[in-house]
């Protein structure tokens, strides 16, 4: 089987080229000719396009003889509406109709899109389900549904699955990083409130849900959230990052003022150096609602599938690669109290 993939050097992409390829598939990755050399895959077949240019896309040879195709291409970080939607919506779009103006057998198309395109729940006991309006909050979010969006023009030529995930971690991840930083120093700073619950899936378990969504037919047309069943607080995240480092941090909460203050500084900086900061307004906008909820019911039964990795394991094999690769420094020993020694006659 023949299987492209868009993004194949991004986290989730890089994963899901190692399931693919370990199952015996012939990978293409679909890449913008900027991409480092060293970033590109070399088990995998490099076709190079311009995703902002229909022609390029519509004119690639990556296409050829394709069984899947798995779109998650995209940009996370962001100052504006208009950068998410260069990122997210046009490279979708031009995507879709590359695949849809092809002769012959069309392949299966999963979209990978995001639990912020829904927007967060409104209660606790009430977690998002894929038939509840999207409302998202920011522009990431927005960009997101927009480029679900563009799915309803090629409804009719090709079987197409969105895939919403909820907020992803695992190896390789870079969106987390700095709260496993946080977590496991000594004195670990929450900029989110402790006590807002999120849903999350651990990286193998999405690609393991993604593989079974390009394989069913029954799901084109489909969207599906795909997360853990539990969901967890900040709390909880901290807690296990400390555990996997050994540590028992004092945790204090940044006060929301202070976060504030520093997402219009991000804003501030981005303006003069062209470039994204890890936070700004958007991010700050996704910290505000207390409940990031999803109900991936849907996906567990039309998919036959299930999360498996429970959280206690995943965050130990993050932590455990963030260090192996240099992302996070191994913790020092915690300082032991010396026994008093007792006074010589």
């Amino acid at each position: 089987m023949i299987a492209v993939v868009t993004g194949s050097t991004g986290f989730i992409g890089s994963h899901l080229v190692d399931a693919l390829l370990a199952r015996g598939d012939t990978v293409r990755a679909l890449v913008r000719p900027e991409t480092p050399i060293a970033a590109r895959d070399p088990r995998v077949e490099q076709f190079e396009a311009d995703l902002l240019d229909d022609r390029s896309v519509r004119d690639s040879r990556v296409w050829e003889g394709v069984s899947q195709v798995f779109h998650l291409a995209g940009v996370t970080r962001g100052r504006t509406l208009a950068q998410f939607r260069a990122g997210n919506v046009f490279p979708t779009a031009n995507v879709l109709a590359a695949l849809a103006a092809r002769p012959g057998k069309r392949p299966h198309v999963v979209l990978v899109s995001s639990q912020a395109a829904a927007g967060p729940a409104s209660a606790p006991d009430m977690p998002l389900r894929e038939t509840d309006r999207p409302v998202p909050v920011e522009a990431y979010g927005r960009s997101k549904l927009q480029a679900e969006q563009a799915v309803a023009r090629y409804r009719d030529d090709l079987p197409i699955t969105i895939v919403r995930p909820a907020a992803v971690y695992g190896p390789r991840d870079r969106d987390f990083l700095a709260a496993f930083k946080q977590a496991s120093r000594r004195v670990a700073l929450h900029a989110v409130p402790r006590d807002h619950a999120f849903s999350v899936i651990y990286v193998s378990d999405l690609v393991a849900a993604l593989l079974k969504a390009a394989a069913l037919p029954v799901t084109a047309g489909r969207t599906y959230f795909v997360a853990a069943e539990a969901p967890i607080t900040w709390q909880q995240l901290y807690d296990e990052v400390a555990a996997a480092a050994g540590r028992r941090p004092i945790q204090l909460q940044v006060p929301r003022s202070a976060v504030r203050v520093a997402a219009h500084a991000g804003d501030l900086l981005s303006t003069f150096t062209g470039r994204s900061t890890l936070l700004n307004r958007n991010k700050a906008a996704l910290a505000r609602p207390r409940w990031w909820l999803c109900d991936a019911s849907r996906a567990r039964a039309d998919l036959e599938w299930d999360a498996t990795v429970p959280l206690q394991v995943g965050v130990r094999e993050t932590y455990n690669w963030y260090v192996d690769a240099g992302w996070l420094r191994p913790p020092k020993p915690e300082p032991t109290e010396r026994p008093l020694e007792e006074p010589k006659a």
